[in-house]
């Protein structure tokens, strides 16, 4: 049964991404409220750098991962040759979205890991084999239990910082009203970074305390509680959908 009918839910992705997440919400009958806390900033001396060093010593054949479709359009959207070059690698995407960004721009991923993560990325290896080389084109900050992973089993393996988040400059102050009237029912929150900026921009953590905090995994809640907040429900798996799905089993419980 669905219980997110009427409910206002609060979108914290880029606004780009909050669209397609928002489209989601209302699919399940709840109201999206958009607060953008993150943009992207494209990291173009590093891609115009990696890339033609990419294509001078990484071996044709080898591993090019893309672990989100921001990565794919990042570096897509700054070289001219993204289809021809990477036809002769082996690309690996981390997740539905980073597969259908690489086609879009006719790049057909060889395999994308089952679990969309670096540790699905790591037990993909573990039951295919490990490769002899990877290029991992990745945000600024991130996990690196996969670069650690490959360290342990002495794969060659370059790591390409193509962007970074950066907190928005989108006014909160509608949403910060919202938030004091209590007609917010729930924040979603994507990422550490989104987590920090959600907080930067409500500027006051017991009023960002106040809807339902719901987060991606296990790895967003420990910064989560490092910035204070209060989170009440942890996906059980990383996507929107099942963070929705958590919700919604909450809000049957907690009417």
């Amino acid at each position: 049964m669905n219980h997110l009918g009427g409910k206002h839910i609060l979108l914290t992705r880029t606004a780009k991404q909050n669209k397609t997440t928002a489209e989601l919400v209302q699919s399940l009958g709840a109201i999206p409220e958009l607060l953008p806390c993150t943009s992207i900033e494209v990291l173009e001396d590093n891609i115009q750098r990696d890339w033609l060093a990419m294509q001078t010593n990484l071996p044709s054949g080898s591993d090019v991962i893309f672990s989100s479709r921001n990565g794919v359009e990042a570096v897509a959207h700054y070289v001219t040759d993204f289809e021809d070059v990477l036809s002769n690698y082996r690309t690996i995407a981390v997740g539905k979205k980073t597969a259908a960004s690489l086609e879009s721009f006719g790049v057909k991923p060889a395999w994308s890991p089952h679990q969309a993560s670096q540790k699905g990325l790591i037990k993909a290896y573990e039951a295919r084999g490990l490769p002899e080389h990877v290029l991992f084109f990745r945000a600024e900050t991130g996990n690196d239990c996969l670069l650690n992973f490959l360290d342990k089993h002495g794969v060659r393996h370059q790591l390409s910082l193509v962007y970074r988040s950066v907190c928005s400059t989108d006014d909160a102050s509608e949403t910060i009203l919202n938030i004091k009237n209590n007609t917010i029912d729930a924040v979603l929150l994507g990422s550490a970074r989104t987590a920090e900026f959600y907080v930067a921009k409500i500027g006051d953590l017991s009023l960002a305390n106040r809807p339902v905090v719901v987060v991606m995994s296990p790895q967003v809640r420990k910064a989560t509680d490092k910035l204070g907040l209060n989170v009440q429900i942890i996906a059980h798996k990383p996507s929107f959908r099942a963070m929705l799905e958590g919700l919604n089993r909450y809000f049957e419980h907690h009417k």
